[in-house]
């Protein structure tokens, strides 16, 4: 069936089979009514799982024993789901996203809240956590007041920190006496190995309240890895009364919609394990999960159940609607007594996350899977209904029902702010630095979007290389540049920082995210080397030839040195500390130092420039067609703790690679923002030398002159 037939198919059905909330013919007072009693059931799209007594875990050396199993009823619900979604995949996917951001019902309550509460941070996060916190005993406040009125939360997969700024005017409008810790683990946004598709552009909040948080052992700060849970309990053991922790991870699912709920198993699995690990007697868990189809989120679900006393599934009125997204909120965790005879065997599967169920089916009670079952039926109907209303209004121009929609909207605002009773904050009772939030601009502030449909997404897999390649010209001429050709900015001699902060982590040998660059513009550049690769193609960029013009023009001037960071995709920290700190050495008082190919993509090397140009009078960056980013260093004055500093640096990194980690940062995030505007322009000439890049390799290509075969 082709996508027109399919969707006219799915329109007859609706409109066969849908009711609007205001269908009535009745008077208008009982249309009122009926508005805001679907109005009141969208507050209330919650699944309690009710524990009857019965559940108990099996003994823990029978579980991890069974293959998957699957419940027919639940894969039936799966492939009706699957089969609404996939008529979305024609539609392109930023028309859609605003379609559907206009249709939302909870539109305008962030509006709202701006204007009359001005929260900290606030985001679609903060919103779903305050309905949540407002809507279930989620802080045990008994317990805490039992405890000196004193708690620690652990909040994992945080980033940018909403959750945290949520809870605070939660507790601070409502438990004023409580006092209140926090701690946080989520993917490290100054640890560049980390994919791109999994990162949070907006570090502002984690900038300014860096005590607070921990990136694991190895510092990618990813909670799948059980050495980084291990740094995660040996935190969190200096403190006391852990009475909540919340997991609000996900993965980008975009190319394998319909299996979701299958490629988020592990991260659920390894979040579930870490808050039994963490949480006191009484702590509740607030976990962020989508289906409930599968094998192992059942048995998930059934651990929970037989852990806590109360479990309840959520569904906020401030999630989006359209998608899977809903939340499980456990009470009164029955105490490390109750669950320390399992840890060591969830532990045993936690890095690999479980490739065996969990229990056996024949272990789960069948009223816990009759009850599973009833919930998914429950929010795969909210789900369907609001995709099917979005397909059909799409492009509508329909007035009356733009009408009806938009007064829900504002009364779904108003019933928001007055239900959760929301209060403004009085002054000094915020988590951050409000100031510096508000003033501080996010270097990489190009939200993460896509091109086309779903359909046309998946046909670009099929091209050439040279059709690929091609295409990836196209989507960076959509990217709006504000350096151009021979652009050229100064930075005057900066003061050097009072200390080093010397941060190593797990290597990695490719930049997959950076502060410093547009994140589409950098996976762009990793797409094309990607190709590059396939074909077998090297080619450099500075050309030999455009590196050996500007050497020879260069040995004509009066102490002028050239140094060159030859292209290459293997990313090393330690070769460019050994390239630094030995050619500053090596320097004479007034000499002007020319860096050629130099990376501005990691902390590292922007960290490693500040230090090197404190110790000359002027720092200029020039966007060079034939040379990239010329980076000129001019009139060096040997500063001796900079000097230092260097020396410092490679020692460091000398025992570093012996432990075969790399060196991420040499200097503070938040000194390195505060003393070194290049920062603030980092982004912009690298989104332009990586469009200059993407050129030269397209000519190379097209003019079958390629400078060589790679050894790869």
């Amino acid at each position: 069936m082709n996508d027109l037939n399919k969707t006219m198919e799915l329109e007859e059905h609706i409109s066969q089979t849908m009711q609007t909330p205001f269908a009535t013919k009745n008077p208008s007072h009982h249309k009122k009514q009926t508005a805001n009693e679907h109005i009141n059931n969208l507050f209330r799209k919650h699944f309690p799982i009710v524990n009857n007594g019965h559940y108990s875990l099996p003994e823990p050396k029978l579980m991890f024993k069974d293959c998957l199993w699957k419940v027919k009823e639940l894969q039936i619900l799966k492939d009706e789901l699957n089969n609404v979604k996939s008529y979305l995949d024609k539609y392109d996917s930023h028309e859609w996203q605003l379609h559907t951001r206009l249709r939302n019902i909870a539109k305008n309550v962030m509006t709202n809240l701006r204007i009359k509460v001005e929260p900290e941070l606030l985001t679609q996060a903060w919103c779903k956590f305050y309905e949540i916190v407002s809507s279930f005993p989620l802080v045990p406040v008994n317990h805490i007041n039992c405890n000196n009125k004193s708690f620690t939360s652990i909040h994992l997969c945080e980033a940018p920190g909403a959750f945290i700024t949520s809870l605070n005017h939660w507790l601070k409008t409502n438990e004023p006496d409580i006092q209140w810790n926090w701690i946080a683990m989520t993917l490290n946004p100054y640890y560049e190995g980390n994919p791109s598709s999994v990162m949070i552009d907006d570090d502002r909040f984690i900038r300014h309240t860096l005590d607070h948080w921990c990136f694991g052992e190895d510092n990618t700060g990813n909670i799948m890895n059980l050495s980084n849970l291990d740094e995660l309990i040996k935190v969190s053991e200096l403190e006391n009364n852990i009475f909540l922790i919340t997991a609000d991870g996900s993965i980008d699912c975009t190319d394998v919609p319909a299996e979701q709920e299958s490629v988020l198993t592990h991260l659920h699995f390894c979040e579930t394990v870490a808050a039994l690990h963490l949480l006191a007697t009484g702590g509740s868990f607030l976990l962020k999960i989508f289906t409930t189809f599968e094998c192992n989120t059942i048995c998930l679900l059934y651990l929970l159940s037989c852990c806590f006393d109360n479990v309840n599934v959520i569904k906020p009125i401030t999630s989006k609607e359209g998608n899977s997204e809903t939340y499980v909120v456990c009470i009164n965790f029955k105490g490390p007594t109750f669950i320390s005879p399992y840890l060591e065997k969830l532990r045993e599967h936690y890095d690999h996350g479980p490739q065996q169920a969990i229990f056996s089916e024949s272990d789960i009670p069948p009223e816990f899977i009759e009850q599973i079952i009833e919930c998914s039926k429950f929010f795969k109907a909210h789900q369907c209904l609001v995709i099917e209303n979005n397909i059909i209004t799409f492009k509508s121009t329909n007035r009356k029902m733009l009408h009806d929609l938009k007064q829900m909207q504002y009364i779904v605002a108003d019933k928001y702010i007055k239900d959760y009773n929301l209060q403004k904050l009085k002054s000094g009772e915020i988590v951050g630095k409000a100031v510096a939030l508000e003033k501080s601009t996010n270097t990489n502030e190009h939200r993460r979007t896509l091109q086309g449909s779903y359909h046309e997404r998946c046909e670009q897999q099929h091209l050439s290389p040279s059709e690929r390649l091609e295409s990836f010209c196209n989507d960076f001429n959509k990217l709006k540049l504000h350096v151009k050709s021979n652009t050229c900015m100064k930075y005057e001699s900066t003061k050097l920082p009072e200390n080093l902060h010397i941060c190593s982590g797990k290597i990695f040998h490719r930049i997959c995210n950076s502060k410093f660059c547009s994140r589409i513009a950098l996976k762009i550049k990793n797409g094309v080397d990607d190709i590059l690769m396939t074909l077998g193609y090297k080619i450099q960029f500075p050309s030999t030839e455009s590196i050996k013009k500007l050497e020879d023009e260069v040995s004509n001037k009066f102490q002028h040195k050239v140094l060159v960071f030859p292209s290459t995709n293997e990313y090393d920290s330690h070769k460019i500390i050994t390239k630094i700190c030995d050619t500053i050495q090596c320097l004479n008082s007034g000499e002007t130092l020319i860096l050629i190919g130099y990376p501005l993509l990691t902390y590292l090397s922007v960290g490693l420039l500040y230090i090197l140009s404190c110790t000359f009078s002027v720092l200029k960056v020039t966007a060079s067609n034939d040379l990239g980013l010329e980076i000129t260093l001019e009139n060096y004055n040997s500063n001796l703790k900079a000097l230092e500093f260097l020396h410092e640096i490679k020692a460091a990194s000398v025992n570093i690679e012996k432990q075969g980690r790399a060196v991420l940062e040499i200097i503070p995030v938040s000194v390195l923002y505060e003393g070194f505007n290049l920062c603030y322009s980092a982004e912009e000439f690298n989104c332009w030398v990586i469009k200059t890049y993407i050129d030269y390799v397209l000519y190379k290509v097209k003019d079958n002159t390629i400078d060589g075969k790679s050894n790869t």
